[in-house]
């Protein structure tokens, strides 16, 4: 049985971005995160054991995002998919969308973002 976790609105202050002072300063980042997981054996023995532990997949994520200085979030964004999969075996598909509130443009917005989809290679 296919099943998905999302995990919205999920704040971390990093330093990534072009610009030194994004770099120097950081910023606030929202991630927005989807996965599709086999979720039989969880629905069957309603167990934490057969399924993805979410609280694990924000701890995984939050490493991986704040691990390393990311100029542009796309790079990020494959970054965090890529740490799930590899921690995860039970994720089939990860999607992370980067959502950047505070990017340095001359222009009134809510944020700028992007999203990648990573899937598990068969």
């Amino acid at each position: 049985m296919n099943g998905v976790i999302e995990i919205v609105g999920l704040v971390i202050f990093a330093k990534h971005g072009v610009g030194e002072e994004e770099a120097r300063l950081g910023q606030r980042f929202i991630l927005d995160i989807r996965l599709d997981v086999d979720v039989t054996e969880a629905v069957k023995h309603d167990r934490l054991a057969d399924t993805v532990d979410y609280g694990e997949v924000v701890a995984v994520t939050e490493s991986v995002f704040r691990g390393k200085r990311f100029y542009l979030i796309e790079v990020a964004a494959a970054h965090v998919a890529a740490g799930i999969l590899a921690h995860f075996p039970a994720v089939k598909n990860a999607r992370v969308t980067v959502k950047k509130p505070s990017a340095p443009i001359a222009a009134v917005f809510d944020y700028v973002a992007t999203t990648v989809e990573k899937k598990r290679d068969a």
